[in-house]
């Protein structure tokens, strides 16, 4: 039909180039576009706090620039996956990608401006949570809309490893996100900035490359509404409670390693960042070359992740060797990786082809409320009882409390 039909049905014509049925050039660039868009978040809350010092702010103004990105997430995801319903995934994704380029250009600007003492304190703060909320409200479409494409182009057999390469690739930005804000600081401290917004770019001609499924139209039976149903509730409830409980374990392995080994400052920062690495890589590699061929139900992928993520957490809280920790992490890593593609399968499973970018939409903003809470918890929570964010982790791993409840979908 057209150059990026052509470019799909070539790279698409060989065996063993798609991912759960999607075609290679489209699996490609669902997986970088989401992988910019991990990058985007996660280097952002390795630089922001040392650099927001150095740019005049205090702690509290630096935790609102970060903050009001999970805010917009959350009121956004439910919006953009609707948007996706009525205007085709591939428009919603360029869009996000296009406010990610710009939105992200401009805050290394600010910044830059500041840095010079063209800017004052007050304003470049004023400015920056402009910016990161328009950065949030633009580049959060990408997400909902990347996760219903998946859905949308794989079959129900295949659909466990088509959003496994999804997580797998936001999964790898958490890793090398930090890793390009360490990397790029050596040069200036907007570097990374400007180093992600030209990865955007990359993304920009890569959802502008790929076609438009003919199944995105709008349906008569599409609609938000028809996604918050009992069924979906009830997986989006366990989705969060998973997150949640992950995400306040995670979070104080800083303050667990700190005061266990007696570590320093930098000392603490390398030894966090091996854990969360090895977990990464481990989700990773058992999404993109296990998962794909297990071609298991939600139910059976939940009842084999998340033991292990309890198994790893008993572990972690139990040793006092680092090196057994950094293979409880392994496991961590793989029981995330079967456990959390299995959610959002089973709610795609529920709520029907009509509704994959609603049910995206629905997912993404769940997700952004565990990102939110979850930090604060874990630290609450390890200031009263060093082990009270590991017990939390395992009760909102243990499978009997999630799946307990959820209907035919989570069969499938």
């Amino acid at each position: 039909m057209d150059h990026s039909n052509k470019i799909d049905q070539e790279l698409s014509s060989s065996s063993d180039v798609s991912v759960g049925k999607i075609p290679k050039f489209t699996a490609i660039a669902l997986s970088y576009g989401m992988l910019v868009s991990s990058i985007g978040n996660n280097f952002l809350i390795t630089i922001l706090p040392p650099l927001g010092r150095e740019l005049g702010f205090i702690e509290w103004q630096i935790g609102v620039i970060l903050a009001v990105g999970g805010l917009f997430l959350l009121l956004t995801g439910p919006i953009w996956g609707k948007v996706s319903e009525a205007k085709g995934r591939k428009n919603v994704m360029l869009f996000g990608a296009v406010g990610y380029v710009i939105t992200s250009g401009i805050f290394a600007v600010l910044i830059d401006l500041r840095i010079a003492s063209v800017i004052s304190i007050f304003t470049c703060f004023i400015l920056l949570v402009v910016i990161r909320s328009i950065y949030t409200i633009t580049s959060g479409a990408i997400y909902p809309a990347s996760i219903a494409m998946a859905a949308d182009l794989t079959s129900k057999k295949n659909r466990s490893g088509g959003l496994a390469l999804i997580t797998a690739s936001w999964g790898f930005g958490s890793v090398i996100g930090p890793a390009i804000a360490a990397i790029f600081t050596i040069i200036s401290p907007t570097a990374p900035f400007y180093a992600v917004t030209i990865m955007g770019i990359l993304a920009v001609y890569l959802y502008y490359a790929i076609p438009e499924p003919k199944k995105y139209k709008k349906s008569k039976n599409s609609g938000f509404r028809k996604v918050l149903t009992k069924e979906i509730l009830t997986i989006q409830t366990g989705f969060t409670i998973l997150i949640l409980g992950n995400v306040s374990m995670i979070v104080i392995l800083g303050f667990y390693f700190q005061d266990k080994f007696q570590l320093n400052t930098i000392e603490t920062a390398r030894y966090v960042g091996i854990a969360l690495s090895v977990s990464a890589i481990s989700q990773i590699c058992i999404q993109v070359f296990v998962l794909p061929k297990l071609k298991w139900s939600p139910r059976k992928l939940i009842n084999c992740g998340l033991p292990l993520a309890i198994a790893a957490t008993l572990i972690v809280m139990s040793t006092d060797s680092y090196v057994t920790i950094i293979l409880a992490m392994v496991i961590f890593g793989m029981g995330g990786a079967v456990g959390w593609p299995a959610y959002m399968t089973a709610s795609s499973f529920a709520a029907g082809k009509d509704n994959q970018g609603n049910v995206a939409g629905l997912t993404s903003a769940f997700q952004a409320f565990s990102f939110m809470t979850g930090p604060l918890l874990g630290t609450v929570a390890y200031q009263y009882n060093t082990f009270l964010p590991f017990y939390l982790c395992i009760f909102c791993n243990t499978p009997y409390f999630i799946t307990n409840g959820f209907l035919s979908s989570i069969n499938s």
